[in-house]
């Protein structure tokens, strides 16, 4: 492939695909404050296309190990991981049922995650090293970092309350914790569409006792990673 034999075309090519995503997504929180005038609530363009991103998240993630039993473990861990940020995400909805709800429906999903990954610890290590040594997981980590920790302190009362003084709104504060947390998810979401598309379907050699073996097409002139399955015999 040409983007193979030009590393510096297509680590371009990356970084367009990149800032064309944020511009998009940033677009979101223009429309909600300029358009819809709906000050980012629960119920706005921004809030529900942090839920979307969490969602494709998971499906990706779904989709890949089911194409790759010999990283399948591994990448479940990784859906169930996006699956709790989503519900957690949707706490105002899962409120109306009981306030703070929302724990026990990601407590749940993780430990449907865990079962699922438990019929296949052989493929846990794997899937995980795959995704932790593809380029893109420098943008999830970028992405989590946002969201988790950046988001939370940027957004903080007492911050904008020092700023604004007497002209303190909470619209504002939460608008731009709000977008903050939109760019990570992008980050996030770009990240996975990356590592899925590297993916490449997986091709059993032999039967049994054989090795799976999954490549990545990561541009650059590395070893392949090789995931690996052991049978065991009842």
């Amino acid at each position: 492939m040409f983007l193979n034999q030009s590393p510096i075309l297509k680590q371009f090519i990356i970084f367009l695909a990149l800032a064309i995503c944020i511009a998009l997504s940033t677009s979101f929180l223009f429309i909600d404050v300029l358009w819809l005038h709906n000050q980012v609530k629960e119920i706005s363009l921004t809030e529900i296309s942090q839920e979307l991103f969490l969602l494709a998240n998971v499906v990706i993630f779904i989709f890949c190990a089911r194409r790759s039993p010999g990283m399948r473990g591994g990448l479940l861990l990784i859906a169930g991981f996006y699956a709790a940020l989503l519900i957690r995400e949707l706490d105002s909805f899962f409120d109306m049922l009981h306030h703070g709800a929302w724990f026990w429906f990601a407590l749940a999903s993780t430990a449907l995650f865990l079962i699922l990954a438990a019929n296949w610890h052989a493929s846990v290590k794997p899937g995980l090293l795959a995704f932790t040594r593809h380029p893109c997981f420098a943008h999830t980590t970028s992405g989590m970092v946002i969201i988790l920790v950046f988001s939370r302190l940027f957004g903080m009362t007492e911050l904008w309350n020092g700023l604004l003084q007497g002209g303190y709104l909470n619209v504002v504060k939460t608008a731009i914790e709000e977008g903050t947390e939109l760019i990570g998810y992008t980050l996030c979401l770009f990240s996975s569409a990356w590592f899925a598309l590297s993916l490449q379907p997986q091709r059993q050699v032999a039967p049994e006792r054989e090795a799976r073996v999954t490549r990545f097409n990561t541009g650059r002139h590395e070893p392949e990673v090789w995931a690996r399955e052991s049978a065991s015999r009842s």
